[in-house]
């Protein structure tokens, strides 16, 4: 029988909770679950996966799995912008490259003369952008209101339609 959860689980709800609008990865997580380890070993990257893993289906987080090789695997709170959209961009195998400062940058309206204007992901996050109503949609479900999740869903589809549709006449 379990009684409860561990150190480490205790230790990355504490990380979760304490900045709901970042996102992480396991390497990350990992000073947090083994404070003054020097090196993290397979063994605790795989205890932080589990641990993690029980915390995010708890407190309505994500994990995605990188599209680069090695798959890193992050962590974000699907009721928050900010933090689904430094996950998904952290995810992206066109952006996990980038430092984490220049991918908060990329997120946030764009800055004139920001050599990284043009990868700008903006539109994605500000409100009615796409990975708003993802979180919109989360924030809905977790109020238990199916009905506003399945329309803002529903108006979500109806958009990706159009600019399909929209592309398709370029061709």
């Amino acid at each position: 029988m379990s009684r409860g959860p561990g150190r480490v689980e205790r230790a990355i709800e504490v990380a979760f909770e304490a900045s709901p609008d970042a996102a992480f990865s396991v390497a990350d997580l990992g000073p947090v679950a083994y404070p003054g380890l020097n090196r993290v070993e397979k063994r605790h990257r795989v205890a932080i996966i589990r641990a993690a893993d029980r915390v995010a289906a708890r407190l309505w987080w994500a994990k995605l799995i990188s599209e680069r090789p090695g798959g890193e695997i992050i962590y974000c709170n699907t009721l928050n912008v900010r933090s689904y959209a430094l996950g998904r961009s952290r995810a992206d195998f066109c952006f996990n490259n980038l430092p984490l400062e220049v991918i908060v940058r990329l997120i946030e309206a764009p800055v004139p003369g920001d050599p990284y204007a043009y990868r700008s992901r903006w539109d994605l996050v500000r409100p009615g952008g796409a990975w708003w109503r993802h979180v919109e949609i989360a924030k809905a479900r977790k109020a238990g209101d199916l009905d506003e999740a399945n329309r803002i869903g529903a108006e979500l589809r109806t958009e990706i339609a159009r600019k399909t549709a929209e592309l398709g006449s370029r061709l």
